[in-house]
């Protein structure tokens, strides 16, 4: 039989291997990043490793999630928190979002089609479907408060969610629009996106 851990020890154990799978799944990548890699640098048996996630997919989806929790509060509260919603300030937040899922390696493999497939084989349905109710939850409020406002136009949230999703996956697309031609199309579906969402300030109502 395995040794028993305190809660202290599991805490810490849990904590170490989301730390070690952060910087080895942004190194090497989710399909180079064995188990046997994890618990060598972390200092524990594989078999602990299954006292906290069943899959190296598990963890990494469990990384995935706190890297968006991060960067969604950073980019809410910089943008949007204090001040009021502008169209300028709603590109600026767009082409942020672009940047961070450009140049972070955790959210560009999850946006790369075989990484998405592959994580999309080996986790329950269940998983997926519950991380996408939650991601609309988090962003209805705002789009709701911002709505009653009058500052953005009344259309169904989940489609506004979705809008900004797909500009997301379009960063995908980079190769097949071409590299000259890559930077201003992105730029313009963000200018689409926010003047199409945004009310100007001349039209909004008290």
């Amino acid at each position: 039989m395995g040794r028993k851990f305190s809660e202290h020890e599991k805490e810490y154990i849990r904590k170490r291997l989301l730390e070690t799978g952060k910087n080895m799944f942004s190194t090497y990548g989710l399909k180079k990043t064995s188990i046997g890699d994890l618990t060598k640098s972390v200092g524990i048996a594989q078999g602990t490793f299954y006292l906290f996630f069943k899959s190296k997919e598990e963890l990494y989806f469990e990384i995935l999630e706190i890297e968006e929790e991060r960067v969604r509060k950073s980019l809410l509260s910089e943008h949007f928190i204090s001040e009021e919603l502008t169209r300028a300030r709603f590109k600026q937040f767009l082409k942020q979002a672009v940047s961070i899922v450009e140049t972070n390696p955790i959210f560009r493999q999850i946006y790369e089609e075989d990484v998405l497939e592959h994580l999309m084989r080996k986790l329950p349905p269940e998983k997926w479907e519950k991380h996408m109710i939650k991601d609309f939850n988090m962003s209805l409020p705002l789009i709701s408060h911002w709505q009653k406002e009058g500052r953005m136009v009344d259309l169904d949230p989940e489609l506004i969610v979705s809008m900004i999703r797909s500009l997301i996956l379009l960063t995908l697309q980079k190769k097949i629009i071409g590299e000259q031609l890559y930077q201003p199309t992105i730029e313009l579906f963000i200018q689409f996106i926010a003047d199409g969402l945004v009310k100007k300030e001349d039209l909004r109502h008290d």
